[in-house]
């Protein structure tokens, strides 16, 4: 009884020494990205938790927000959004790119609307469109972009309604605030159960948008959750969970 007695205290005293080893070894990073990918990069970002053990901090809004916030923190690890923003971003620089898919732009409506093409908006029913942020956001930039080359800027531009991001959008979509809007595919799809629908737009109409994530190389060197967070998005269960809301 003796030996076991000490055998179990043994056993025990290791467990008390591994435990806090491991829990040293789990990091918290800051994730900024744009606020139309909230949804998926949640669910990423609570199955990357479960599975490394690591902890991933999120922030979001428009693109503009997230550089700077990535620029001015100084505590921000991973930055995810349209690579042309992350080529161009000034006072950040980024390494280790992981693609999420391509982006798409679509137009929501709400209940008790039905539109079967993107020129339905011209219609006398669609008295008010919201629109993303047309600078910094990238689905306002798009949706700006898609009324120039469809030349329907003149007969829109008195119904829209400006916003910061495309969930704004997409929530004044919701309770009918506006009968249609600009917004993304992922955040749409997130949405079905709030709105009447939504048809894409195009490619043609706007520039691609290569949604991805990127390290921010001042907090990338010797993180281990940094580099795990990108492996992961590679992995089928964060596929998975992409593809679902159109990525």
């Amino acid at each position: 009884m003796r030996y076991s007695s000490s055998l179990a205290a043994l056993i025990a005293l290791a467990a008390g020494i591994v435990a806090p080893l491991q829990a040293v070894q789990a990091e918290e990073i800051t994730l900024a990205a744009g606020a139309g990918f909230r949804r998926p990069i949640a669910e990423v970002a609570a199955a990357f938790e479960k599975a490394q053990g690591h902890k991933v901090a999120q922030i979001y809004g428009h693109m503009g927000q997230v550089i700077a916030q990535a620029r001015d923190s100084g505590k921000v690890s991973v930055v995810c959004g349209d690579r042309s923003v992350l080529d161009t971003a000034k006072g950040v620089n980024f390494t280790t790119f992981a693609k999420l898919g391509p982006g798409k732009l679509v137009i929501a409506y709400r209940k008790g609307l039905t539109l079967t093409k993107p020129e339905d908006i011209t219609q006398a029913d669609v008295k008010r469109i919201g629109i993303p942020d047309q600078t910094n956001a990238i689905y306002g930039k798009a949706g700006r972009q898609f009324l120039e080359r469809a030349h329907l800027a003149a007969q829109i531009d008195l119904k829209l309604l400006a916003v910061a991001t495309v969930p704004q959008v997409t929530s004044y979509v919701g309770s009918g605030e506006v009968d249609a809007g600009f917004v993304n595919a992922t955040d749409a799809i997130g949405a079905a159960g709030n709105i009447g629908g939504f048809i894409e737009v195009d490619q043609k109409f706007y520039d691609p948008v290569d949604v991805s994530c990127a390290a921010v190389s001042s907090s990338a060197a010797g993180s281990a959750a940094v580099g795990g967070f990108l492996k992961f998005l590679e992995t089928p269960e964060a596929r998975a969970i992409l593809t679902r809301y159109g990525l």
